[in-house]
């Protein structure tokens, strides 16, 4: 069984890859073949992710990402994993090292 590590990191899908490393390294997003849902609620996860950082003032202290998005973040997150491991079935095991918000 291969390894996988889902792992959340900032302008991911934004950039092409996907939150899904294996040997270390983020994998493309056409590497897995993912249908458009899991496509669009993926993209959703990096997104809100990424709205954790006022991007125009990164280092704003007061900057606070909306309690109704970090809800949204957290009920996705365990979804589109599973979601993802139905998809690709018992060749792979996903270790998620990303936590909630």
């Amino acid at each position: 069984m291969k390894q996988i590590r889902f792992q959340v990191e900032y302008k991911m899908m934004s950039d092409g890859y996907t939150p899904l490393f294996v040997d270390g390294e983020s994998t493309p997003l056409d590497f897995w073949g993912f249908n458009g849902d899991i496509v669009r609620r993926l993209t959703r996860l990096c997104l809100l992710f990424d709205r954790q950082v006022n991007w125009d003032n990164p280092t704003d202290p007061k900057w606070q990402m909306p309690e109704r998005e970090r809800s949204e973040f957290n009920a996705l997150l365990p979804f589109v994993i599973s979601e993802i491991e139905l998809f690709l079935g018992d060749a792979w095991q996903i270790e998620n090292v990303t936590r909630t918000l």
